[in-house]
């Protein structure tokens, strides 16, 4: 079972977007998916609700739960799992890195983002865990794109070659309880999401 965890201490970065996204990528590419949400707010929680499918299995994860409840998804035959973070230094986060086989790092292409990506970088290199950042809600035609994967190149993790962009199109298929890959599955989102996923698949875990 592979284990993707999205972590920041930066919130708004669209981390429990990215969540959320990958999971139903990754069930739409044939994986048995479990989507844990051990973020305080249940953001992905009150997603699934709305949903009117019962897959990617969601469910509300406490962090000393996390261990017991990721062990009882490889028994029941999941095969991807991606575990959603509360964003500020928490008893969630340090549990995520503690259970991921890797780490995706939300990160808004504004020097607050990258300033303060730094405590999720001690965090990440003191788990020994790999990682990459992804650089995320990022607009249209953003010329500054190569500066910024020059500056978080200084933190010495790698930043994923693809970009999310900022779209109205993830807002709306959340409020529909969907995902862009299946509410505009030929949009530039949905591609984007696909080639995260597909970067992340091809990771050596």
């Amino acid at each position: 079972m592979r284990k993707i965890a999205l972590l920041t201490q930066k919130g708004g970065s669209g981390k429990t977007t990215l969540a959320i996204h990958l999971a139903v990528a990754a069930e739409q590419a044939g994986e048995h998916v479990y989507l844990v949400d051990t973020d305080p707010q249940e953001s992905a929680t009150t997603w699934a609700q709305q949903r009117a499918s019962k897959t990617p299995i969601v469910a509300t994860v406490a962090p000393n739960e996390l261990g017991d409840a990721l062990q009882a998804a490889r028994i029941y035959g999941i095969t991807f799992a991606v575990i959603d973070t509360a964003g500020q230094a928490s008893p969630s986060a340090l549990s995520a890195v503690d259970h991921a086989d890797f780490i995706l790092i939300p990160c808004r292409p504004t020097v607050l983002d990258i300033a303060a990506a730094s405590r999720t970088v001690n965090m990440v290199k003191a788990s020994g865990k790999p990682a990459a950042f992804i650089l995320s809600q990022c607009p249209p035609r953003a010329m500054e794109i190569p500066e910024v994967v020059d500056a978080l190149s200084a933190y010495g993790i790698p930043t994923i070659p693809t970009t999310i962009g900022l779209r109205l199109s993830f807002s709306r298929a959340l409020a529909s309880g969907r995902a862009v890959t299946e509410f505009e599955s030929t949009g530039k989102a949905a591609q984007e999401i696909q080639t995260l996923f597909e970067w992340l698949k091809n990771q050596p875990l």
